[in-house]
């Protein structure tokens, strides 16, 4: 005999059938033994006999008792000879949102990934749409009883205030908005700029927006800003432009993370790494999408080639593997790691 665990844990055919039954005695005011065999059998594959229906009906009648007991109601589920099946309240139904354990396991995943929007609006709205689908469901207790952060973690921006634009930035986004928006440069520069957003990235634990600038002198006016220099955001009153050479899946083809060089052609560049145990590591995580890499015939160096834009992050990732790695071409890239490598020795002469 089924209990709300054995339920949640059966076959998910199984569980379709109890709430195909369900919407069924929801649907009609009541309804015969026999048509409720035959609709239930014109829903499934496989037809069940008169002994499963009566085992399904037991299964549903313990989840009342159940629901009444957790609930404090008196629902019922009644069958009259000559009248049917029916619920003794119409407004009754056990699965709402039927949410299956699987599901809300997903649900879980999905909300510990959201909470990188702690702290918005965004993250509020679908928590209470996760709570609201599993609280209607029969498998549900309350979501956030579940202690996610337990087992499953991920990395949250240094600077939470950035994650506020968010909202804003992806309904202007959506509506093709127009934004003016105060934002302050690296240098400490406060500017009003007209800007119509595109694209939302995240690299390094920071958030960016690609975006056209109405504002800008140069001749390519779509350009990367960060959230955190943000200071406001307000509607523009100039026109939402569309960039006609912007393509979101290209547009960082040649970078690593955000970085754009605009008028540059990206480099071929060749590493050679030595450290025979980072080789699988680097095989099995790319250090960019353009990735080509290959043994030489003694199989102690791993040679890795790269179609990439010359950039402080590809320096960053060079020099992160220290002498482990050599760059072999192109010749200005080798100049620049080697006059970088002697600042550093400088520093313990």
């Amino acid at each position: 005999m089924a209990t709300k665990k054995s339920i949640r844990d059966t076959p998910r055919r199984y569980n379709e059938r109890l709430e195909i039954i369900d919407d069924l005695l929801f649907k009609f005011d009541h309804i015969s033994r026999e048509n409720l065999l035959r609709k239930l059998n014109s829903h499934l594959q496989s037809p069940i006999t008169n002994d499963s229906l009566s085992n399904d009906i037991k299964d549903l009648k313990i989840e009342i008792k159940n629901i009444n007991i957790k609930q404090g109601t008196d629902y019922e589920l009644i069958h009259k000879r000559h009248v049917g099946y029916y619920y003794s309240d119409k407004k009754f139904k056990i699965f709402k949102n039927a949410v299956t354990g699987e599901e809300q396991n997903l649900l879980l995943l999905a909300s510990s990934l959201f909470n990188i929007f702690q702290g918005t609006e965004l993250h509020e709205q679908f928590e209470n749409i996760v709570n609201r689908l599993i609280d209607e469901s029969i498998t549900g207790d309350k979501f956030n009883n579940k202690n996610d952060k337990e087992f499953i973690q991920i990395e949250n921006p240094i600077k939470p205030s950035s994650r506020k634009w968010i909202p804003q930035l992806l309904r202007a986004i959506r509506e093709e908005w127009s934004l003016e928006i105060m934002y302050q440069n690296n240098e400490g520069v406060l500017k009003k700029k007209q800007l119509c957003p595109y694209v939302i990235k995240q690299y390094n634990n920071k958030w960016y927006m690609v975006a056209y600038d109405h504002t800008s002198s140069r001749e390519l006016k779509t350009n990367v800003f960060s959230l955190d220099n943000i200071k406001s955001i307000d509607h523009s009153n100039k026109p939402y432009f569309k960039d006609a050479n912007f393509n979101a899946e290209d547009y960082f083809k040649y970078s690593i993370g955000i970085w754009q060089e605009h008028e540059e052609k990206p480099l071929k560049v060749v590493l050679e790494f030595n450290d025979k145990r980072q080789f699988r590591s680097i095989e099995n995580n790319p250090l960019h999408l353009s990735q080509q890499a290959t043994l030489n015939k003694k199989q102690d160096k791993l040679i890795v080639t790269l179609e990439i834009f010359d950039s402080p992050e590809l320096h960053s990732m060079i020099y992160r593997f220290g002498a482990s790695v050599r760059v072999l071409k192109p010749k200005a890239l080798v100049e620049k790691v080697m006059e970088m490598a002697g600042k550093v020795l400088y520093l313990y002469k």
